[in-house]
């Protein structure tokens, strides 16, 4: 599957993202308008992001599955689900350390009748380097390791991109 796409549907106050292909930071805009949208919503009572048909995901989505991870703990919410199958996926989300804040587990078992496909959104240059910015500083925030790795993204955004 080349290019990617997300997709949500919900179940008695449970949002759902299936992320599916290659999913690159140029999504990253819409992808974190929504999830604000659905984090003010009445009812909330979790997140599972299924990341089964993955097969390439970007720092960017990274980042913004890390700010989740922190609003929901922060809302006093349950931990995010991952649903990961896929071995290189895994790795990638252990060497981040997302099995620290996040429940990972390898098949959700949700059925969802109606889910429908994150639209594209246009951001700003400005507002893409800030959003840029601060999903590689949630992702800085998780561990140690993580600083050093992405240390000179955020020296880069935070001094205007350039």
């Amino acid at each position: 599957m080349s290019g990617g796409r997300i997709i949500h549907g919900s179940r008695d106050g449970v949002q759902l993202l299936c992320y599916q292909g290659e999913i690159r930071y140029p999504t990253a805009a819409a992808v974190d308008a929504c999830i604000a949208l659905l984090l003010g919503q009445q009812g909330l009572k979790g997140f599972v992001v299924d990341l089964t048909a993955v097969e390439m995901i970007d720092s960017t989505h990274l980042g913004i599955l890390a700010r989740l991870a922190k609003a929901m703990r922060q809302a006093g919410l349950p931990p995010v689900t991952l649903v990961s199958n896929r071995p290189a996926v895994d790795e990638l989300l252990e060497g981040m350390g997302f099995h620290q804040v996040f429940h990972i587990v390898p098949e959700s078992g949700v059925e969802l009748e109606r889910m429908r496909e994150i639209p594209p959104a246009v951001r700003d240059p400005a507002g893409m380097r800030r959003l840029l910015l601060e999903t590689h500083q949630a992702l800085m925030e998780m561990n140690p390791r993580n600083r050093e790795a992405f240390r000179d993204v955020v020296e880069a955004f935070g001094n205007g991109g350039e």
